[in-house]
């Protein structure tokens, strides 16, 4: 790394953590200074669309077991790994946890659980 003083920040969801996970594990033992911020709605929204179009335009039962996942905890999941795990479950504690992440000197995962049922606006064409 360049500037092993300062950390490299990662943004994803949870459907694209899962692509990932192992690296967080890579991180440790080669003490890069990352800190992942991780979306947690439990689900791969970006995928939402498309599977319901397969299911007829409707969003289904059975088009939904395709993009949602179970509620995972990826705060422990990554201090399992030997990285620091923060849980952020309430808006207003997501400041304190990014700066305490920042300052941590260490791989850091900022598990954000936030709600399944907001998605981004559909691209304008």
């Amino acid at each position: 790394m360049r500037r092993p003083d300062r950390p490299v920040v990662a943004f994803t969801g949870d459907a694209g953590l899962y692509y990932h996970l192992g690296e967080i594990e890579t991180a440790v033992r080669r003490g890069v200074n990352l800190v992942t911020v991780v979306n947690n709605n439990h689900g791969g929204n970006q995928s939402r669309r498309g599977f319901d179009r397969a299911y007829g335009g409707q969003a289904t039962d059975k088009a939904s077991e395709l993009w949602t996942y179970r509620d995972v905890d990826f705060a422990r999941i990554a201090e399992q790994m030997g990285a620091l795990g923060i849980r952020v479950d309430r808006p207003g504690d997501l400041a304190g946890a990014l700066d305490r992440a920042l300052s941590a000197g260490r791989p850091v995962v900022v598990d954000v659980h936030t709600d399944i049922g907001v998605a981004a606006p559909p691209p304008v064409s």
